[in-house]
């Protein structure tokens, strides 16, 4: 029978634990995400008078059918009228919404990476390091998830490799997408028992115009009026620009985006070609897929999983390997199920 087999929590660096289990009130639940979010413990406890209160700081464990689920601490406490406590925890991946202000040499996204787990205190690991050099710049005021999730993107659209970040036991880890190759198959007559299939491009852009702007003459001044929203004199400013544009135009309309330079150095064909990069990335459709499934703890969030579902099949998805992005675990002994955001 499935079912928890270590569920403790203590005050942080006491070697002291509390065995939960006999006071869990509901199924936990546990959710990571590879989109820049702290894997999430959620679950309900029986206030039992002079023994235990958790308290926010604490340290969470968890383990399912002998297998370490969750390391993490406990971030929000409620307590209702029928003496139960209700408890969010976090793991280590929560530190990185810690803000900071950083000059950044040029340097890789994993190196970056690196930096960021010192300066918030949390271990770390690289397990795939990133080659792609992205050049300097100042974060001011933003959180380590803000700044590593731009470097990773700019890293994929200049590379088409994508990493993400996965706490592992307390230890957060900077890793390549997917982090395993698994032959687990999810479709019909194998784990799954619902899905949903979404398809769009509310996101997506087939023309891509990147704009550089400098002064024509750094030391005249004019009387003509000042755009109020950036600041610029009209009269002294020029726009350079260069253009990308993909074949879905006559298919969606045109959908443009611009993207902004603010290095003075980069060149027309330079900024060509960050046209096409980002246009390659922004001219598809942004699909995904949410699988319900039976739980199994051999797929994690990140990892890919076999497809194989005939409905999908009967519109152009095929069986194939699939990313996953997001997944969730509801740990009923009774019926352990877990949903999985896949992308395709």
């Amino acid at each position: 029978m499935d079912k928890a087999t270590t569920f403790q929590i203590s005050r942080r660096g006491n070697p002291e634990r509390w065995n939960v289990l006999p006071i869990l009130k509901t199924t936990p639940q546990l959710e990571v995400d590879t989109g820049f979010a702290a894997g999430t413990l959620t679950f309900d406890l029986i206030e039992v008078q002079d023994w235990f209160t958790p308290q926010n700081g604490d340290e969470v464990r968890f383990s399912w059918n002998g297998v370490k689920m969750f390391f993490g601490h406990i971030f929000k406490v409620s307590y209702s009228g029928d003496e139960v406590f209700s408890i969010t925890a976090y793991d280590n991946m929560r530190y990185l919404k810690n803000q900071d202000s950083i000059i950044w040499p040029a340097g890789t996204a994993s190196q970056r990476f690196e930096t960021m787990c010192k300066a918030a205190g949390i271990p770390y690991r690289v397990v795939t390091r990133s080659s792609y050099k992205l050049p300097a710049k100042v974060a001011d005021g933003e959180t380590y998830f803000d700044m590593i999730k731009t470097d990773l993107d700019d890293t994929a659209t200049a590379t088409g490799k994508r990493y993400f970040l996965r706490d592992n036991d307390g230890t957060v880890e900077f890793m390549a997408m997917p982090s395993a190759k698994s032959n687990i198959i999810v479709g019909d007559k194998s784990l799954l028992t619902d899905w949903k299939y979404d398809a769009s491009i509310d996101d997506a852009a087939n023309v891509v115009k990147v704009v550089k702007k400098s002064k024509k003459d750094e030391g005249k001044t004019t009387a003509t009026a000042r755009d109020s929203s950036s600041g610029d004199d009209p009269a002294n400013t020029t726009l350079t620009t260069k253009s990308a544009s993909g074949s879905t135009v006559s298919k969606w309309g045109k959908l443009q985006v611009v993207e902004k330079v603010n290095d003075d150095k980069m060149n027309a064909a330079a900024m060509q070609q960050k046209a096409k990069d980002i246009l390659r990335e922004k001219n598809k459709e942004e699909r995904t897929l949410k699988l319900t499934a039976l739980g199994t703890t051999d797929l994690r969030a990140g990892d890919s999983c076999y497809l194989k579902v005939q409905s999908l099949t009967d519109i152009g998805i095929g069986p194939r390997q699939v990313n996953i992005t997001k997944l969730t675990h509801k740990f009923d002994p009774k019926n352990w199920t877990m949903d999985l955001e896949v992308s395709i």
